[in-house]
């Protein structure tokens, strides 16, 4: 394949970055079963991990120096990973281990299938423009958060049950149009750009984590809810909204 004028080919700056996300699912794979078995009560240490990893990434994609200066930008970069890994963890801990195994397994087929679809794209030539199409992603998450809020105007008990959906649509949306981004632009990449995209679609998939995890407490909440109403004989309790506890150890 013709290189770029950095010197680098399609296939191996592809090749890097799938090296770098696989790198580092497999490095916080062991992590998020360790913390689900043995953390107990550590949700303010993780929680303040995600919230720091957001600053922080927010940090590198506004200092160029933390994206390109070595060593510091794998420094950096590899604390923000750690504070990601934990961070996420929240949401996994305190809960029985085969049903944390079964969210990473079920994002990680999002992710695979969602790059699968990227090379489709990508070897067609057939996408729209992936600039105006991040747009419509971006606007889903904030539609996702508008449906969470509709509770407020109309009572009804699925209003969640769409707005992860639409999160994860929305996710799903920005990780293609992120690839096609890089695509189009990949005359101007240079080697260390692989670890950055490495890094933003190992941060796309703690989303479909996040997202998995939730839609688990959604169908689990369903699933109390037409028990409920199937007891009661049809008669609607909207205040059926506990997680069963039988998921958790």
């Amino acid at each position: 394949m013709p290189e770029n004028e950095n010197g680098i080919s399609e296939a191996k700056f592809a090749g890097a970055t799938l090296l770098i996300l696989s790198i580092c699912l497999l490095v916080a794979f062991p992590q998020w079963m360790l913390l689900c078995l043995f953390a107990d009560d550590h949700l303010v240490f993780t929680m303040s991990c995600f919230f720091l990893s957001v600053l922080l990434l927010t940090c590198i994609h506004l200092f160029e120096p933390l994206k390109y200066s070595r060593p510091w930008n794998f420094i950096v970069i590899a604390i923000c990973y750690e504070l990601l890994t934990l961070g996420t963890a929240s949401f996994l801990m305190e809960w029985a281990l085969v049903f944390t195994i079964i969210i990473i397994g079920v994002a990680l087929m999002f992710l695979v299938l969602t790059l699968l679809i990227c090379f489709l794209l990508i070897w067609t030539g057939f996408f729209a423009n992936p600039f105006k199409v991040a747009v419509v992603g971006a606007m889903g998450f904030v539609l996702a958060f508008c449906i969470t809020q509709m509770d407020v105007l109309v009572a009804w008990f699925f209003w969640r049950d769409v707005a992860i959906g639409v999160f994860i649509f929305s996710v799903i949306l920005v990780m293609i149009c992120h690839v096609l981004i890089t695509y189009n632009n990949f005359e101007v990449l240079v080697k260390d750009d692989a670890l950055l995209v490495g890094i933003v679609l190992y941060v796309i998939y703690l989303l479909l984590v996040l997202g998995c995890r939730v839609s688990a407490h959604c169908i689990n909440r369903n699933i109390i809810y037409y028990k409920e109403t199937t007891t009661e004989n049809g008669d609607i309790n909207w205040e059926g909204d506990e997680e069963d506890t039988t998921l958790y150890k």
